[in-house]
């Protein structure tokens, strides 16, 4: 009987909170941090378009929400955060699969900080929906992030926007992915360019192909660049005192920059060699 009474519980639990992102604590983790690296460069870049605040009602009427929902896609709103959108809720719920917040102005300053760092972009809306309470569309969107990688952002799904039965405005708008939100983030880390131009580039395609040495290659110039100086340093040490870096923890970190510096040397040696010899070298 408690075992009944339990999944019952459950079973209620779930029922009343459909729009629950179901996502692990990693995802959630990366979400958050995104968020934080958005408001991060929110702050340093400024940004030419700005949402526009429309005109706040109590109360719509459903082709005045409707329109006004329209009217928001047709500036791409979930991907520029500029729009309107008057027909929500200032305390609208949105969620999608990484996580769950109330807040209109909390949605437009993330989706605008995401989208000052997108290039190519580009939005499909593949169905429109209108039902009883609630509209629904289908939409297809992909785009380059600006980073120095440059990974494309690909994902296609359905928002629903839930309207309240005493405002008519939106309380909730909820997105489902048709890819899983592990696959998409995967897809970070991998450049678009198949030949790559940097660095970067080329560090990230050995992570994505699973290129342990290419990682190396790739990161080996950096190790060299980092350690030379701690070396140089514990060299100035040993010349005056006879001693190396001082603690437990400078000496660990002067024994890793000696490492450092004999594997990123050994290895840009054998780079240039295999360069000259017309081999390659990662």
């Amino acid at each position: 009987m408690k075992v009944n009474l339990q999944l019952q519980r459950r079973c209620q639990d779930k029922r009343a909170n459909p729009e629950t992102p179901r996502t692990g604590v990693g995802l959630k983790a990366v979400w958050y941090a995104a968020e934080q690296f958005g408001n991060v460069v929110g702050l340093k870049k400024a940004r030419q378009a700005k949402s526009v605040t429309g005109v706040q009602q109590d109360k719509m009427s459903r082709e005045q929400v409707i329109a006004s929902l329209r009217d928001d896609y047709q500036k791409d709103y979930f991907i520029s955060g500029v729009g309107e959108m008057s027909a929500y809720e200032d305390d609208c719920l949105f969620a999608d699969p990484f996580a769950g917040f109330r807040g209109v102005e909390r949605f437009k300053k993330n989706v605008a900080n995401l989208g000052s760092l997108l290039e190519d972009t580009q939005l499909d809306i593949l169905e429109w929906q209108e039902r009883e309470g609630e509209v629904q569309t289908k939409w297809r969107f992909s785009a380059i992030l600006g980073l120095p990688w440059k990974p494309r952002l690909a994902a296609a799904g359905r928002t629903t926007h839930v309207f309240s039965k005493e405002t008519g405005k939106v309380v909730k708008h909820l997105e489902e992915w048709d890819s899983e939100p592990g696959r998409v983030l995967r897809l970070l880390l991998k450049p678009t360019s198949r030949m790559p131009t940097n660095q970067w580039e080329v560090f990230f395609s050995a992570v994505d192909d699973g290129d342990v040495m290419g990682v190396w290659f790739a990161l080996s110039g950096l190790v060299l660049k980092w350690s030379l100086p701690v070396v140089g340093v514990s060299l100035i040490c040993k010349a005056f005192t006879g001693e190396g870096l001082p603690g437990v923890f400078l000496g660990s970190v002067e024994g890793l920059a000696y490492l450092g510096v004999a594997a990123g040397a050994g290895t840009q040696l054998w780079k240039l060699v295999k360069g000259m010899s017309g081999g390659e070298a990662g």
